[in-house]
């Protein structure tokens, strides 16, 4: 197993447990974690049956690291089309894992982190999850995870929470489908072994075969669209609007 700054890897027998590490930044994203996450999901060992993606601290995670975000910013526009098609690659790439990929999500789910879940075939919550598109409060779009969460919610869901930034809670968000089973905190681990044994009952090759299948049906993004959403999210990010209200939340007080 390979050793990761941002990640923690762990594997017991068939499960792959990936971790979030950067838990001072509620395990936010900047270019090395996207860089570790499309590294670790295009080499998961073949005898691998289920993944578990978690974040570690207090939170799954809690969107882009605005360090990162104000320097990517402050670059220039094909600097910022690159970083994008980055994150863009890395979702994909959770998106196409063939393995039954399960989310255990704590804390705040924002941002980055929603696009996360939405790559996710199961997604378990605790009961104090906070939830949120929250790109346009800092003059930002939800460029590139809209590709992928746009397939988990309907078109009414989007249109409120990708337009007003409201943050909402693990009930709300199993009720639009991102996420399957809301538990006490305390109880997150044991759901999460209940899958896995439920997941094991079934035939390896058939889920194989299966999530190849779903990978499939799928509506595909066409080139097109993915070159506009990463080019929107680029201009955006070295907008003025953008830049004052990172550095206005980068400056507040504690």
């Amino acid at each position: 197993m390979e050793n990761y700054k941002f990640l923690k890897i762990l594997q017991e027998q068939d499960v792959l447990y990936v971790g979030l590490n950067r838990p001072q930044s509620r395990n936010a994203f900047n270019e090395h974690l996207i860089e570790e996450l499309t590294h670790a999901f295009s080499n998961i060992p073949e005898d691998i049956l289920v993944v578990i993606l978690y974040g570690e601290g207090d939170s799954f995670c809690a969107g882009a690291d605005l360090d990162w975000m104000k320097r990517m910013g402050e670059s220039s526009f094909e600097e910022n089309r690159k970083s994008a098609y980055l994150m863009w690659k890395m979702y994909e790439t959770i998106d196409s894992c063939s393995c039954v990929l399960i989310s255990k999500v704590h804390g705040y789910v924002l941002g980055g982190g929603m696009g996360l879940i939405s790559c996710c075939d199961i997604v378990i919550s605790e009961e104090g999850a906070k939830f949120g598109w929250t790109e346009v409060k800092l003059g930002l779009v939800p460029a590139v995870v809209s590709t992928f969460s746009i397939r988990k919610v309907n078109d009414s869901y989007a249109r409120r929470y990708f337009l007003t930034g409201e943050i909402f809670d693990s009930y709300t968000a199993k009720h639009m489908g991102l996420v399957h089973e809301v538990v006490k905190h305390e109880n997150l681990d044991e759901k999460v072994n209940e899958f896995i044994k439920i997941i094991r009952k079934n035939g390896k090759n058939g889920i194989k075969l299966t999530k190849q299948l779903l990978t499939k049906l799928r509506p595909r993004t066409d080139k097109e669209i993915i070159d506009y959403c990463i080019e929107t999210i680029s201009r955006a990010r070295s907008s003025q609007e953008a830049l004052s209200r990172i550095n206005a939340f980068l400056n507040r007080g504690p």
